[in-house]
């Protein structure tokens, strides 16, 4: 019924889009950007948030591991990567997969509309390329910013297309009949047929969406000379010059000349750095990916590249990951790393390396006499934090338990004899049916919490292999090799 009511103006544009056609994308967004305002606690949210979604944790690391960003330095966990990268690099690498994977889902557009996504999103990915080498000079946090600008500039177009149906097949045909409009007429006929303009729907969705001060601004007021503005606007033309094979080499030439005086480079020196910046974005593409869209990135001033060849992904097994992990893990006391970090890198290799689907970290609250759930990597992450509140005070249960036995233990049967005193209505309605993992944190003398892991999978749709006696060990190793870092992080603090 949806599908037949056709959306007038900006806002029931952006209404459809966020609400119907891209909500996972839309709610991933948000998320990221109200997590990244946050100082104290971005990163561990961060990594939190995104490790129940396998395919966008598997891309964070892949890009993260690539030659553009690390190097001879790979990393195991999203935890190290945050770190290492810093949270504006895994933040724009989260939005980034996650708009790819999303834009490319509808496998139902006509060939027409599926070959323009495909081209605007090659050109969107190419601009905020050319937009971070120009900022190359400027502090990563600035290029950052000026990368994301440039790549959602025409994030509304994008959304548009990729989400199909007769207005799509409609106003693409009506655009072909125009092949050579200008920009101002192609605006026209998508006000007529939309009741907006691509460029509105980009502001309004970056607006909704919050997607960050540098990208709003250069929808807003794209004449604002600021240098991050200037790079992102010169970005989005030069990547739409070089994206059309007809393109007018004085127009490039011209377009070259403005970047050379922006940046104070030499123009020949400029020529060599798109060059390089195309390959890097053929490569990069390939990664998230997406190498479906390598074949639209110019080739005009780069030596051709086989765009069929995916770079080759190492498949570690649970054990190989596991092992990984703890040998991060256990190296995290010379760095100087925080009990945050400890915990959070724990909680991962818990999660991935024994797929564990509900990963959480209990701490103590002295002021209301409970455990609170403090860190999470679980799809139901909002209700755990709200309703998987243990008590302390009154009849024990398994976790008080475990914090006065400081003994990870393996609740495999509810109904056993040995674990029915400690599983009350109240507890039974938290945990899993299927059973559990718990162990407790030392920090010096005290326990200060517990980690608790299983399978249960709130939309209890997907089956899950049972627990097992090596997926209780590989728990255990992690729990132990905590309170082994933390006992040597009071050391080192205690020098």
């Amino acid at each position: 019924m949806l599908a037949n009511i056709m959306p007038q103006g900006t806002d029931e544009w952006v209404e459809r889009i966020s609400e119907h056609e891209l909500p996972a994308l839309c709610s991933t967004i948000r998320e990221i950007e109200k997590i990244s305002k946050d100082d104290i606690s971005s990163l561990a949210r961060l990594g939190q948030s995104v490790l129940h979604d396998h395919a966008l944790t598997t891309a964070i690391l892949k890009v993260a591991n690539s030659a553009g960003y690390m190097g001879r330095n790979p990393v195991t966990t999203v935890s190290r990567a945050s770190v290492v990268l810093g949270l504006n690099r895994i933040k724009n690498i989260c939005i980034t997969a996650k708009m790819l994977s999303s834009l490319l889902k509808n496998r139902k557009l006509t060939p027409g509309v599926y070959e323009r996504l495909l081209k605007l999103m090659a050109q969107s990915f190419h601009a905020g390329m050319i937009a971070r080498m120009m900022m190359q000079d400027y502090e990563e946090d600035v290029q950052e910013e000026a990368f994301i600008a440039a790549l959602l500039n025409r994030f509304g177009e994008s959304a548009f297309w990729s989400m199909g149906g007769p207005v799509t097949v409609e106003l693409d045909k009506l655009l072909r009949q125009k092949p050579f409009a200008r920009q101002k007429d192609v605006a026209c006929i998508v006000q007529q047929r939309l009741g907006t303009t691509f460029e509105d729907m980009s502001l309004g969705l970056a607006s909704s969406w919050n997607m960050g001060s540098v990208l709003i601004s250069s929808l807003e007021e794209p004449e604002l000379r600021t240098p991050e503005l200037r790079c992102v606007n010169l970005a989005v033309r030069m990547s739409a010059i070089l994206a059309n094979p007809n393109h007018n080499r004085s127009e490039l030439d011209k377009l070259l000349t403005e970047i050379a005086d922006l940046t104070k480079w030499d123009k020949r020196d400029l020529l060599a750095r798109v060059e390089q910046c195309s390959e890097e974005t053929v490569e990069l593409l390939r990664t998230y990916g997406a190498g479906v869209l390598t074949r639209y990135i110019s080739h005009d001033l780069i030596s051709q590249v086989d765009s069929e060849a995916d770079p080759v992904v190492e498949e570690l097994s649970d054990q190989a990951l596991q092992l990984r992990i703890l040998r991060e893990l256990a190296f995290l006391p010379n760095e100087n790393a925080d009990f945050n970090l400890v915990v959070q890198t724990a909680l991962e290799g818990i999660q991935r390396g024994i797929r564990m689907r509900r990963a959480i970290v209990f701490l103590k609250s002295r002021e209301r006499g409970c455990l609170m759930p403090r860190f999470i990597s679980a799809p139901d992450f909002n209700q755990i934090k709200r309703e998987f509140v243990v008590s302390l005070k009154g009849s024990p249960n398994i976790f008080t338990h475990v914090l006065n036995s400081r003994q990870p233990v393996w609740v495999d049967n509810l109904n056993a004899p040995k674990w029915r005193a400690y599983l009350d209505g109240s507890v039974r309605q938290l945990v899993s049916n299927d059973g559990f993992f718990i162990a407790p944190i030392i920090w010096g003398k005290h326990c200060v919490g517990l980690f608790y892991a299983d399978r249960k999978d709130p939309s209890e749709q997907a089956d899950h292999p049972p627990l097992s006696e090596d997926d209780f060990m590989a728990f255990t190793l992690f729990a132990q090799q905590t309170n082994i870092c933390f006992s040597l992080i009071i050391k080192n603090t205690e020098r």
